[in-house]
């Protein structure tokens, strides 16, 4: 549609103050897209800071208790040679493999206790669990199957431990 001077002026002048509106909108807009990355970015950042500082805190953690596993001692000997043996190849920061040492450790010392108690409650009188009774068709008397220091079952008379008795030797 044909225009004069004057329309094509009005046309220039609305479309030059809907520029203007759409500047200031976008300078609006970029503003608080700036601030709000700023905002994200500071949270971001404290957030990294923060784990990064749990992570070092848990490393250190995490060594120093391998450290303390390392420095335990047991009076057991057979479970102190084994626990010396597996923590060798230990790396500083391996919890885990330090936990299946230790207990590893821990179960051959119990496994000793138990070994030991069942001993003291046969030596208190009681029969011992493992104690197999051997039945023969023709029982026989056999003299000197055992040493002197055991009974014709084979148990040692000061410890009543089964023969061969590692307690006294013989």
């Amino acid at each position: 549609m044909p225009m004069g001077f004057a329309g094509q002026l009005k046309a220039i002048q609305d479309n030059q103050r809907h520029q203007e509106q759409r500047i200031t909108e976008l300078e609006l807009e970029n503003a608080q897209l700036r601030a709000s990355q700023t905002r994200t970015h500071e949270d971001l950042l404290a957030r990294i800071i923060a784990v990064e500082e749990h992570n070092t805190n848990q490393g250190a953690r995490r060594r120093e208790a391998v450290s303390q596993l390392l420095n335990l001692r047991t009076h057991h000997q057979e479970a102190a040679n084994a626990f010396q043996l597996r923590s060798q190849d230990i790396q500083p920061e391996n919890l885990e493999g330090m936990f299946v040492v230790y207990a590893n450790s821990v179960t051959t010392v119990m496994n000793h206790h138990q070994r030991v108690l069942s001993q003291l409650r046969s030596y208190n009188g009681s029969n011992p669990t493992y104690a197999t009774h051997i039945s023969t068709m023709h029982p026989q008397n056999v003299h000197g199957a055992y040493p002197t220091a055991y009974t014709a079952a084979g148990y040692c008379r000061a410890h009543n431990i089964p023969y061969y008795c590692r307690t006294c030797g013989q």
